[in-house]
């Protein structure tokens, strides 16, 4: 836009030095080709300032490339041949200042005052949708309007210059699009800005991940040495001892399976390609597992739990779902174990599909909610925390298929895994 405009500009400086009047009068349609050219680029520009396709403009971005072909094609026919489609000689010497510097001898014929005259209606148009478009956005954009009324001021007089409707001198299309461009220059400043900050954000994110992932795989390798010889003397524990107490070797060795299952899913669970294997599963069979695994922690602090279940099935990871429910929960426990009363109460329902963690706090800030589900960022006080559990969750979850987000209309502190 702005380079078709200054062309516009250095073009007429450089015809008042030529002194071949055909090469002159071509110039001419040159000019009218960059104005129109010009303000194409300008409705883009004002598009990408929206960010999006106005379909009102599409008119006036049609009526812009049509008249700048038309322009093309005529000049090249004025230069090469003797015909002209949009001027005819001048008859009588020129009136003006202005024309007579630029040895104009072709007058605009009738086709052009009538193209002249669509152009205005076209750029009075453009004017009207843009100035609403802008009364939709949140600011004021006081700048931005005046700039329109100056190129729509500016646009009409060259319009009107180029058809000799008014005998006026100095042609000043060029100094539209200075408001315009002014606002366009602050917009993409604070765009680059905004993009740098979100691209520093990001880095620190992938270097959070990367540290985690290289200290998961460390601890996963010495869990699983361990875990090998739990699970060999588990094995020749099972055949020495006597078949009544089987069922606890049997505990042992699903819980020894569990917890290689949850040190692969640490290993991997920032991993794009990662996926687990799925099955069909209850509700609210993962749910007692969760809460089995967390009853030592509850008896602890006197927490009072209580369970709502109205049971469906899913399709996923028993592992991996489980753990977000231990995650949530434990979550709810650090956060309400020393205050008066503490409860939990886990609402499963089958009609709605959610599974919903309420506890007996008074809900999370909004500032607060912004991070929460971010690894490293952690609302436990005194260092207990270290920001990995939610942020697991959550892409456990999300992961899966499904959706879990904090429930801001409820009166206690809700998170709800919507199904």
């Amino acid at each position: 836009m702005c380079l078709s405009a200054g062309s516009y500009a250095i073009l007429i400086a450089f015809n008042t030095h030529i002194t071949d009047t055909k090469f002159s009068n071509f110039l001419l349609l040159t000019y009218w080709f960059f104005a129109y050219f010009t303000y194409y680029c300008y409705i883009r520009a004002i598009e990408g300032f929206f960010g999006r396709d106005i379909k009102l403009l599409r008119p006036s971005k049609i009526f812009c490339i049509g008249h700048s072909i038309f322009q093309v094609v005529g000049g090249v026919l004025y230069l090469f041949s003797d015909i002209d489609l949009m001027f005819i000689p001048r008859e009588t010497p020129p009136a003006t200042l202005f024309t007579k510097s630029l040895n104009l001898t072709i007058y605009p014929s009738n086709l052009v005052v009538v193209v002249g005259f669509f152009g205005i209606i076209t750029i009075l148009y453009t004017t009207v949708v843009i100035w609403r478009e802008l009364n939709k956005k949140e600011g004021k954009e006081y700048l931005f309007k005046a700039g329109i009324l100056l190129t729509l001021f500016v646009s009409c007089w060259d319009t009107i210059i180029g058809t000799e409707v008014i005998g006026y001198l100095v042609p000043i299309y060029y100094l539209g699009y200075v408001f315009e461009s002014m606002r366009f220059n602050m917009y993409y400043q604070d765009l680059a800005f905004t993009k740098m900050y979100n691209l520093e954000k990001d880095m620190v994110k992938l270097s959070k991940v990367a540290q985690f992932g290289f200290a998961s795989a460390s601890i996963a390798h010495d869990i699983r040495n361990h875990l090998f010889v739990l699970s060999t003397t588990n094995d020749r524990l099972d055949k020495l001892i006597d078949k009544e107490f089987s069922p606890y070797t049997q505990k042992l060795r699903r819980h020894i399976g569990k917890i290689l299952e949850v040190t692969e899913l640490y290993m991997n669970i920032f991993k794009k390609n990662y996926s687990s294997s799925k099955q069909i599963i209850s509700v609210s069979h993962i749910t007692q597992e969760a809460l089995e695994l967390v009853s030592d922690k509850i008896t602890r602090h006197c927490v009072r739990v209580e369970v709502e279940m109205d049971d469906f099935s899913i399709e996923g990871n028993e592992t991996e779902l489980s753990l977000c429910l231990v995650n949530l929960i434990k979550n709810s426990l650090d956060e309400i174990k020393s205050t008066d009363s503490p409860w939990i109460k886990v609402v499963a329902s089958s009609t709605e599909r959610f599974i919903k963690i309420i506890d007996s706090g008074t809900g999370i800030p909004l500032k607060a909610q912004e991070r929460i589900f971010e690894l490293g960022d952690s609302r436990k006080k005194c260092g207990n925390g270290h920001g990995v559990g939610l942020a697991i969750t959550k892409q456990i979850i999300e992961r899966s298929g499904y959706n879990l987000f904090i429930d801001n209309e409820s009166e206690n502190t809700t998170f709800v895994i919507n199904f």
